[in-house]
């Protein structure tokens, strides 16, 4: 007889252990990192004098928005416009002790911080980030186009930029052949992980995706140790041990879990986590061009992405447009508020990149550690009230454990700055 929809949604979902299994694996991986680790345990063994501890500067990373970290005698090599793109904290970089960022105003003095202004940043930061994620799994909801959404949105930049640009508010960056070519390499990787990241998107939750996400700095130290061959210290593997277990319990726990949404959203980690440590190697030239700011860099990488983008999007998705067209009007959506929701879209993810940007130029790196956890809490219980989303009491313990855990990890990972590097002759 015909199988009842309950016999179908038990056949469609994956099997309990292979789920389970989830969580074997999560806790493998920094099991696998105690074999490189260090077998220090005392963070005074790898830090550097007090004095370059405190001259330390820390960089903006523009790309994965999260803290970047140098040496003093990397920074005295590397522009600060490729400092934007170096790889977060939880790569191999020494741990940063002060913050800066061409964002800012390029002086010798450092300004006095207006803290109505940061509270300001903070809090753009934050909604328009919910705004994004919302806003993205709305838009796919009626017309699942992810590969599309995800190329529009890397060149909406220009809605955003062109203005500026024209106006003189900010100066048209015109960057050397030999930055180009970097920039085109990190460019290809920042591309790759915004179609994985969208695609994510439209298999599952906002807040499943999210939580997984939370394992980027896991890959990114990672990928760092097989690229580098920098050991990662003790306490720093085993701070990621609640971060991977907190993302295998909530997986096992998520009421719509998918392969394809968990594969996506580890793509994008693996993809991200792998331009970060590669574009630190990538971008030590001295010959940066003109106008080269962190945030004209972001531009670049980011227009360069969009053309990198679109014919991946053509190839995968051209025979599906008319389909997702359709699919728009029989959601009784009119075409203006579909091209209002697909502009806002790409808007919101361009605006809220550029107001992460003075929240890292702004506060200290402990600060921008704790607000980000705090901005992904706010993400996954937003995207949870406007989609009702149920989540199990493991889930929910699975997702508090995973983002605490990347705080702990941020912490103790900038207690063990590596040594400077040695130039060679």
């Amino acid at each position: 007889g015909t199988a009842s929809p309950t016999n179908r949604r038990r056949r469609t979902e994956p099997p309990g252990i292979m789920r389970l299994a989830l969580v074997a694996l999560s806790l493998s991986l920094p099991a696998c990192a105690a074999f490189t680790a260090s077998p220090s345990f005392l963070p005074s063994t790898r830090l550097p004098p007090l004095t370059a501890r405190h001259a330390t500067t820390r960089p903006l990373s523009s790309l994965t928005l999260s803290s970047s970290t140098s040496s003093p005698l990397n920074n005295a090599k590397t522009p600060q416009h490729k400092q934007a793109l170096l790889p977060p904290a939880s790569s191999f970089l020494p741990a940063p002790q002060t913050t800066t960022t061409s964002l800012r105003m390029s002086s010798s003095e450092k300004p006095s911080i207006n803290k109505a202004l940061v509270g300001f940043y903070f809090l753009a930061w934050y909604v328009l980030n919910v705004g994004y994620n919302i806003y993205v799994k709305k838009t796919l909801n009626v017309c699942p186009l992810p590969f599309t959404f995800a190329c529009f949105q890397l060149g909406a930049g220009l809605i955003w930029l062109i203005p500026q640009w024209a106006t003189g508010i900010r100066k048209i960056p015109k960057p050397s052949e030999s930055d180009m070519k970097a920039l085109k390499m990190v460019a290809l990787f920042h591309g790759c992980g915004q179609l994985a990241t969208v695609m994510s998107m439209s298999l599952g939750s906002v807040s499943f995706v999210n939580v997984v996400k939370a394992l980027e700095p896991i890959f990114t130290a990672f990928i760092g140790v097989a690229v580098t061959g920098v050991a990662l210290p003790w306490p720093v593997a085993a701070s990621m041990i609640p971060v991977c277990a907190g993302v295998g319990l909530a997986s096992v726990s998520e009421l719509s879990f998918t392969w394809g949404c968990f594969g996506a959203a580890m793509l994008s980690n693996l993809v991200y986590g792998t331009r970060a440590v590669l574009s630190k190697i990538a971008m030590d030239g001295s010959d940066k061009g003109e106008n080269m700011d962190s945030a004209n860099t972001f531009a670049i990488v980011t227009l360069i992405a969009c053309l990198y983008t679109i014919p991946i999007a053509a190839v995968l998705e051209y025979s599906k447009w008319g389909a997702g067209l359709a699919a728009v009007k029989a959601a009784g959506w009119s075409w203006a508020k579909f091209a209002q929701m697909t502009t806002a879209t790409g808007l919101l993810y361009y605006t809220y990149n550029e107001m992460a940007f003075l929240v890292l130029g702004s506060v200290a790196p402990i600060t921008q550690s704790v607000g980000n956890t705090i901005k992904r809490v706010v993400v996954i219980v937003a995207a949870s009230i406007v989609f009702r989303t149920p989540m199990t009491a493991m889930g929910i313990a699975g997702s508090s454990i995973a983002i605490l855990g990347v705080l702990l990890y941020s912490v103790i990972k900038g207690m063990y700055p590596d040594p400077p590097k040695v130039k060679k002759a």
